[in-house]
């Protein structure tokens, strides 16, 4: 058997600024006047426009300027995904994380002005009264008068919307001046920024370490999510960082000794160096620009009419996404639709029939992970199944830990098919049963009121203890559809392997006496629907606000596709609700809830490896039938296909969870493009042909480019796109009988592996490795948490600097990485030897992207240096060999199948 890992790219970027960050530090503002003559002198050579700017990147970028390097995880053809913007060289915060932050925004444009960026915290503040008399550089015209107070008059930039015109109204009230909102803000006659919500809220303050670093986590907002800044292919915006210091003043022309003084005053204490400052041009003119750009919001051709056209898992939804662009140019021979459907609705389509289509099918290309089982299209359709891709489900999180536990961000968890099976049924009733409050829910009557009040996860998982959430039923509920899919019946069908699971499930209770939710006693698995049975209502008179609502439907969070888990997920934004009431004396009404603030996220999803990657989430560690817990990575996912079994009348590969190797991933799935080898025409089967072929073989290369494998997939080996070839061929010339592999040839099997499953390793790769490095600030608002500018440096309650932290990649493994036992160094030389799919495919994953778990700084700056250097070196010639047909490639790749072939058979000796 054999592995495929990934290189991480970018290295030598990540590197200079390492070295950019030992090399010195960033002094970003002048030295606060003692007195009136210090202030002159900085009037004689005041700030000028320092900015720097890149352009979009698929891989890390770094701008410098003096002693100080910013870096962003990825700028080019961005999706709606997590971004890391990381520093180093910055003047730290102070310690209260209220002073000397560093704001991050996305703004509309490539040269964008300070009313173009998405910020929620305006201008506010008395100190504001003299911004255009009392700092350096003079301002321009942009500013608003706001309001009158007893040292003179504020002064706000407000957002210019879409249309030209600005977040901002004449105050009747008030003779020259003018009502200036947060964004979030309704202004009296009806102006707001309506797609301003908690799932656009990407700006973020950061802090500044002692020694100069920090990092913040954001995503990246398109068009669709956020019509204000309307970023998409054809409208480029920017990633804008800007360190908020401390200010100059100005002696002439006009200004008072009382308005120098306090400008003095405010400069000495840095009070003038808070959140809301960040628009002034001493600030702006020290601001780091990173274009952006996006990739195409849809899936399918529309320039074209002869594509191919999938229906079905959403599992390949992040591929099709790269996948589409790509096979859209016109210079590629057939074109690639695809639309997003539930499994079991796509293998129905492809069974229904249509008397206008070409073929009299409603569709004739399914995208699935089972294979059809009615009669009807097995008879009057013979599909060929040719696996397109491996992934698989998994349960991504978004948690952190109390402030008693040092902040920061949790970046292990695991979960036992039972735990699992208890967040399915409901069985933690919430803040409804007995010893807590007088009204019990009597599904679930004595059950522990939340997961981190359950012993069975609190054994798993020794400090959660000490993570948020401890007392609310709404964050540990688990964010998954309600449909019926492929990937809820591998996930049940795992859960339906554990015995201890499947006894809890038909009612018995676990060791510490919990119960399975009444409502779910006998539930049968494994399945493809999901359905929410608990609906006891609250009775009157239990609580005002809850009365007459059943709370584990309210508390409940069905997404309606993976990437809407995901992304409500990466935003901390639950899907639940909670009851609210419109006015005074008028009755409740359900709402969803607030998106939780960075410091308090507790978070957890059921997704896809792909879109929690694509998100930057972390992944749990799931525990397979030998008893390990085992985080999504390309090895574990490949460890999972070692010894799968092909079914002998569809040719589909069948995980066994029960034979599974104790490295193997329990959620691994492969995507199976489900096509008809009779009743298409001849020419949608060569189209249908041709897709495959090029879906098997070049769609298997990893990169971050159009057309290439993104990140959460493992490539396709050489055994699947021989079989993906086969069954092509068998499309393409309607030979009307399906493609079997070999009853004994697993997914992994060559020529040299002499058994299905491999020897095991020295060494137990079972769990994410990555580190935390906790950074107390991250959103902040006022400096107080309140919001809404009143003048005492006020913001729009959204960015209220909070805790974070950072480990490599998603804080699970990355595909490529080589995973460790928590607290292990990898040995050189321990595992598997990682495999080149095909001999096509370069494994070569940038960071892209995460929220709250992508940071570098935790790699180590010796390694960093060393990996650096040697991506700079080796840069050039990667780039020439991954092209698929280049000679020199190959040649390499010849050349590699030879050596892993020895290295594989002298294995086998020395064992």
């Amino acid at each position: 058997m054999r592995l495929i890992r990934r290189r991480r790219p970018g290295a030598a970027l990540l590197a200079v600024a390492v070295l950019f960050a030992l090399s010195a530090s960033y002094a970003a503002a002048a030295v606060p006047p003692d007195d009136g003559s210090q202030a002159a002198a900085a009037e004689e050579v005041p700030p000028t426009d320092a900015a720097v700017s890149a352009d979009p990147s698929t891989s890390p970028v770094s701008l410098s300027r003096g002693g100080s390097t910013v870096t962003v995880s990825r700028t080019a053809d961005l999706t709606r995904q997590m971004l890391n913007v990381s520093w180093t060289g910055m003047t730290p915060s102070n310690t209260d994380a209220t002073k000397l932050l560093v704001a991050v925004m996305q703004c509309r444009g490539y040269n964008p002005d300070r009313s173009d960026c998405w910020m929620a915290a305006p201008i506010g503040g008395s100190a504001l009264t003299f911004v255009g008399s009392s700092y350096l550089p003079p301002e321009d015209s942009q500013w608003k008068q706001t309001r009158p107070v007893t040292t003179g008059m504020q002064y706000r930039i407000p957002f210019r919307k879409v249309d030209g015109t600005y977040h901002a109204e004449p105050n009747a009230n008030i003779p020259g001046a003018w009502l200036v909102g947060g964004l979030g803000t309704k202004l009296p006659s009806g102006s707001t920024v309506d797609d301003y919500t908690p799932g656009n809220v990407n700006q973020r303050l950061g802090f500044t370490r002692s020694n100069g670093t920090g990092e913040v986590q954001t995503w990246a907002n398109t068009k669709a999510d956020n019509p204000s800044l309307g970023c998409s292919t054809t409208s480029g915006c920017s990633l804008v960082v800007v360190p908020i210091n401390q200010h100059p003043c100005r002696t002439t022309p006009s200004v008072t000794q009382t308005e120098l003084d306090r400008c003095i005053a405010a400069t000495a204490s840095q009070s003038n160096a808070t959140a809301g400052y960040w628009q002034l041009l001493a600030n702006w003119y020290q601001r780091y620009v990173f274009k952006m750009s996006f990739a195409p919001a849809g899936t399918a051709c529309e320039q074209r009419d002869d594509s191919a056209e999938f229906l079905g898992s959403e599992l390949m939804g992040e591929a099709m996404r790269r996948w589409v662009p790509a096979r859209c140019q016109q210079s590629s021979p057939v074109g690639l639709d695809y639309t997003r459907a539930w499994e079991p609705e796509a293998r129905t389509q492809i069974g229904q029939t249509d008397p206008i289509a070409p073929s009299g099918y409603v569709a004739d290309a399914a995208v699935v992970t089972d294979p059809s089982q009615e009669q009807s299209v097995k008879t009057a359709r013979k599909p060929a199944y040719a696996p397109i891709g491996v992934s698989g489900f998994a349960i991504g999180f978004n948690w952190e830990k109390s402030e008693a536990a040092g902040g920061g961000q949790v970046t292990d968890m695991k979960f036992s098919p039972r735990l699992v099976a208890k967040l399915l049924t409901q069985s933690y009733p919430g803040k409804w049963k007995s010893g807590l409050s007088p009204v019990v829910n009597p599904n679930a009557p004595t059950n522990p009121a939340n997961i981190l009040k359950d012993p069975e996860f609190l054994q798993l998982n020794p400090d959660a203890g000490q993570w948020t959430g401890e007392s609310d039923a709404v964050g540990t509920q688990l964010i998954i559809p309600t449909a019926r899919t492929d990937v809820m019946r591998a996930l049940t069908q795992w859960i339906w392997s554990d015995p201890s699971a499947k006894a809890f499930l038909q009612g018995k209770a676990d060791q510490w006496g919990m119960t399975v939710n009444k409502t779910y006693r006998g539930w049968e698995l494994p399945r493809y629907d999901y359905d929410l049975r608990d609906g006891w209502v609250l009775p009157a008179g239990s609580d005002s606000a809850w009365d007459g609502f059943a709370p584990q439907q309210m508390w409940s969070q069905p997404s309606t596709s993976w990437a809407n888990g995901s992304d409500a997920l990466m935003t901390a934004w639950p899907l639940s609700q909670a009851p609210i009431s419109p006015g005074q004396g008028l009755p409740f009404v359900p709402k969803r809830d607030l998106a939780q603030q960075p410091g308090f996220r507790h978070m957890i999803a059921l997704s896809t490896t792909s879109e929690l990657t694509k998100v930057g989430m972390r992944t749990a560690s799931l525990q397979n039938v030998q008893g390990e817990y085992v985080a999504p990575s390309v090895e574990s996912m490949t460890y999972a296909l070692d010894g799968a079994t092909p079914d002998q009348s569809t040719g589909v590969w069948k995980i066994d969870y029960t034979s599974m190797d104790k490295r193997g991933y329990p959620g691994t799935m492969i995507s199976y493009a489900e096509v008809p080898t009779t009743t298409l025409k001849e020419i949608e089967a060569k189209q249908y042909a041709d897709t495959i072929r090029w879906m098997s073989t070049d769609g298997q290369q990893y990169g971050q480019e159009s057309g290439q494998l993104a990140d959460g997939y493992l490539a396709l080996t050489e055994t699947m796109q021989t079989q993906a070839s086969k069954v092509a061929d068998a499309v393409e010339k309607q030979t009307g009988t399906p493609v079997i592999p070999p009853k004994n040839q697993d997914p992994i099997d060559d020529e040299d592996d002499e058994t299905p499953d491999d020897p095991p390793s020295t060494q137990d790769p079972n769990l994410p490795g990555g580190s935390s490095t906790t950074t107390p600030p991250q959103n902040g608002d006022d400096g107080n948490g309140n919001g809404n500018g009143d003048g005492n440096g006020g913001g729009n309650g959204t960015n209220q600097p909070g805790g974070t932290s950072t480990t490599g990649s998603n804080g699970t493994e990355k595909p490529g990485s080589t995973p460790t036992t928590p607290g292990a160094t990898p040995t050189p030389g321990q595992g598997k030897a990682p495999i080149q799919a095909a001999g096509k495919t370069k494994p070569a994953s940038s960071e892209t992207t995460q929220g709250d778990s992508l940071g570098w700084l935790s790699w180590g700056i010796p390694a960093l240096l060393v990996a650096g250097l040697a991506a700079g070196v080796a840069s050039p010639g990667i780039r020439l060999i991954a092209q698929p047909d280049h000679p020199v490639r190959r040649g390499i790749v010849a050349g590699g199948s030879y050596v892993a072939s020895l290295v594989r058979r002298g294995r086998r000796r020395s064992g």
